[in-house]
């Protein structure tokens, strides 16, 4: 196994890239089933999450399933000025633009207070046995991480997991992490 970040990223994506929209549909609906066993997520009131983009684990029921239990929903807005993100609730009329690097965000921002939230699902590159985190490379939910003091959940798939990724000390783990095979939160 390399420690390279740029190979570990590399290898990551072209396996995600490589699914199927049916394996994405059938990973997908594990991962949910598995953070449905978390009390942690079942309690929030109010929970992040990202708008699924690029072969991610796809967010649409967990956002249903947010909905559909009255609970806030709130989800980042990426600001490539600084590489922060903006906090906006969800607005029930699913009414999106395609924002910053084509991502889906809402057409206006209502914005959200950190503190409000109670568990952030976290998208990444690449995740560790350990809890370690590897997004993209520009650190917006690093900046973000830094600040927030609810419950860090990673969603991946299985082959995104390695055995170790390089991380730097100021890198906030993840209290958990979902895959479609199995939770990790032993760590």
């Amino acid at each position: 196994m390399t420690d390279n970040k740029s190979e570990i990223r590399a290898a990551a994506k072209s396996a995600r890239r490589a699914l199927t929209s049916d394996e994405i549909r059938d990973k997908s609906l594990s991962i949910f089933n598995n953070l449905l066993s978390l009390p942690c997520f079942i309690n929030a009131e109010t929970v992040m999450i990202y708008i699924s983009a690029f072969n991610e684990p796809d967010t649409s029921a967990i956002i249903k399933y947010l909905r559909d239990n009255g609970k806030k929903i709130v989800v980042p807005i990426s600001n490539t000025n600084d590489y922060t993100i903006t906090l906006s609730y969800l607005p029930r009329s699913d009414k999106l633009k395609r924002g910053a690097y084509g991502i889906p965000e809402p057409v206006s921002c209502v914005k959200a207070d950190i503190n409000d939230i109670d568990a952030a699902l976290i998208p990444g590159v690449a995740f560790d046995a350990m809890g370690g985190r590897m997004g993209f490379g520009k650190g917006y939910y690093d900046r973000f991480l830094e600040r927030f003091s609810g419950t860090k959940i990673g969603i991946c798939y299985d082959f995104q997991i390695f055995d170790r990724i390089p991380v730097l000390p100021h890198d906030v783990s993840m209290d958990i992490i979902i895959t479609e095979k199995r939770i990790y939160n032993d760590f």
